[in-house]
C-alpha cells in the first residue's frame, strides 16, 4: 500500500470536465479507430489536443480532396468518375499524417500500457469526488449499455453519461456540424416518406462518410468509458475498505 501524497503514477482522477485514468488497452483497435478517422485513436488514449486539431486536419483536407466521394465512387464501380474528382493537390498532402495518426497512436497506446502497470504497482489512492465550481463529480455504477443506446440517438451523449464531459460535447459538436453540411436529416425524412431518389440527391458524400465513424467511435468509446469507470469504482471502493477495515486489528465487526 503507498500513502505517498505526490504519487509518480497515478491511476485516475476526476476533473471539472469528466473522469480521466488509464488503463490496458489492445495497441491495434487504438490504430484502427485512427485508421477510420484520425484523431479518434489519440481521443482514445486521452491525448485530446492531438485528437482534436487531427480530426478538424481530417475534415478540411479530406473535403478539400473530395476522398469520401471518390471512395463512393469506387465503391459503386465508377473508378475513372473517382479519379477525375480527387484533387490531387490535397490528396498529397493527406496520406503522410494520415499514416502518422495510424503510427503514432498505436506508440502511444503502447507507452500507456506501460505506465499502467507502474500505476498498478504504485497504487496511489483514488480520490471519488471532485467538488467545483463547474462540475460535481463523483463515482458510481454505471451501466454501459445506456452508453451505446445515448450514443446511437446522438453522438456524444454517450461520452457525457461517463463523464467525459469535454470528448463529449466535442464529439457532438462535430456530428451537428457534419449532419448539418451532409443533409443528413433531410435525407433521412426524405427515406422515412419513401423518395429514395431525392435523398440520393440531397446528400453531400463529402461529408456524409464521416457520420458512420462518429457513430461507430461514440458507441465503442463510450462504452468501454463506463466498464473502466466501474472498475476504477471497485478498486477505489476495496482499497478503502482494506485500509479502513481489514488492516485495523481493533475494528470490531458489529454482528
Amino acid at each position: 500500500m503507498n500513502n505517498n501524497r505526490h504519487p509518480r503514477h497515478p491511476k485516475g482522477a476526476l476533473t471539472a470536465f469528466g473522469a480521466l485514468g488509464t488503463h490496458l488497452r489492445a495497441p491495434w483497435v487504438t490504430a484502427w479507430w485512427s485508421a477510420a478517422l484520425p484523431g479518434f485513436g489519440h481521443m482514445f488514449v486521452s491525448s485530446h489536443l492531438k485528437g482534436f486539431i487531427l480530426i478538424a486536419w481530417e475534415f478540411l483536407v479530406n473535403t478539400q480532396a473530395h476522398i469520401n466521394m471518390a471512395i463512393v465512387l469506387s465503391f459503386t464501380g465508377r473508378f475513372q468518375d473517382a479519379e477525375a474528382v480527387v484533387d490531387h493537390r490535397w490528396l498529397l498532402l493527406y496520406a503522410a499524417v494520415y499514416v502518422y495518426a495510424i503510427w503514432d497512436s498505436y506508440s502511444e497506446t503502447i507507452e500507456q500500457n506501460k505506465y499502467y502497470v507502474l500505476a498498478e504497482r504504485e497504487d496511489y489512492p483514488i480520490t471519488p469526488v471532485k467538488i467545483s465550481a463547474l462540475e460535481f463529480g463523483y463515482g458510481k455504477k454505471r451501466v454501459p449499455l445506456l452508453a451505446i443506446i445515448w450514443s446511437l440517438l446522438t453522438p456524444g451523449l454517450g461520452h457525457l453519461y461517463s463523464k467525459k464531459i469535454l470528448e463529449g460535447f466535442f464529439i457532438m459538436a462535430c456530428f451537428i456540424a457534419v449532419a448539418y453540411l451532409a443533409h443528413f436529416c433531410e435525407a433521412i425524412e426524405a427515406s422515412f416518406l419513401g423518395e429514395f431518389n431525392r435523398a440520393k440527391l440531397l446528400v453531400n458524400y463529402d461529408w456524409l462518410l464521416f457520420i458512420p465513424s462518429l457513430y461507430g467511435y461514440s458507441a465503442y468509446a463510450s462504452y468501454v468509458g463506463v466498464v473502466e469507470l466501474n472498475k476504477f469504482y471497485d478498486a477505489e471502493q476495496a482499497r478503502f475498505l482494506r485500509q479502513e477495515y481489514m488492516m485495523k486489528s481493533k475494528f470490531i465487526m458489529p454482528i
